[in-house]
């Protein structure tokens, strides 16, 4: 009996203390995108600016023109060293990670009335450049012209 009773304390034991652990991770590693972690850049500090491009063939391209800022796609996942790293584009909230100056953004995708185009900088460990807690970005927009007028519905 007391053998059964141990072992009953001990796996309540290691129940508890497991779910005490899993309880204290930061709410930032387990939610991500709803709460972003900033990081300082080095002064100079780089700034962000897009040129949204109407392709040819189809959709369109955004050039990233950035300064004071190093795109080092074999450097990601390592320590943030300052003003290197990567690009984040975010079509209507839909999150692509860029590696370089240019994107290509499909028809596709573009589905809205106005579709938003955010671009961050993000450092090589995967937390958004921001000075006092703001992210450094560029915002543009991109009018849906498929269909009769200027919006065609999808569905």
């Amino acid at each position: 009996m007391k053998f059964k009773i141990k072992i009953i304390t001990t796996l309540l034991c290691l129940l508890f203390s497991s779910s005490l652990v899993f309880s204290q991770q930061p709410s930032s590693v387990v939610n991500y995108d709803r709460n972003p972690k900033f990081i300082e850049p080095k002064d100079p500090y780089p700034t962000v600016d897009i040129k949204i491009i109407k392709d040819n063939n189809s959709g369109y391209n955004v050039q990233i023109i950035t300064k004071n800022f190093r795109f080092t796609p074999d450097k990601i996942g390592t320590t943030s060293i300052g003003n290197e790293g990567y690009a984040t584009i975010y079509v209507n909230g839909k999150k692509f990670r860029m590696y370089g100056e240019w994107y290509h953004i499909t028809d596709d995708i573009l589905n809205e009335p106005l579709n938003q185009i955010r671009v961050t900088l993000n450092s090589n460990d995967y937390f958004e450049y921001a000075l006092k807690q703001r992210p450094i970005e560029a915002i543009g927009l991109i009018k849906n012209e498929g269909g009769s007028g200027w919006y065609k519905n999808k569905n």
